[in-house]
């Protein structure tokens, strides 16, 4: 698995973990919630979207590393 692979499912975690779905993001975003889903999908952040999806979490893209890290260890 890649390690961008690996911090799109650490997302997906985090989202889940926090009771968020894709509409909130889509919602926090000003997207659509099939756009959403598409970005999901493919994994193909831009490192700005990244850290505005980061930021809905409370989250900073150095703590999402640190949590993909832990998640690899287990």
């Amino acid at each position: 698995m890649t390690q961008s692979h690996a911090l799109v499912i650490t997302l997906k975690r985090a989202l889940k973990s926090q009771g968020y779905t894709y509409k909130d993001v889509a919602k926090y975003l000003a997207l659509s919630e099939a756009s959403v889903k598409r970005l999901f999908a493919a994994g193909d952040f831009s490192l700005s979207r990244l850290d505005q999806i980061c930021g809905f979490l409370g989250l900073d893209i150095a703590d999402l590393v640190k949590m993909m890290e832990m998640n690899n260890r287990i």
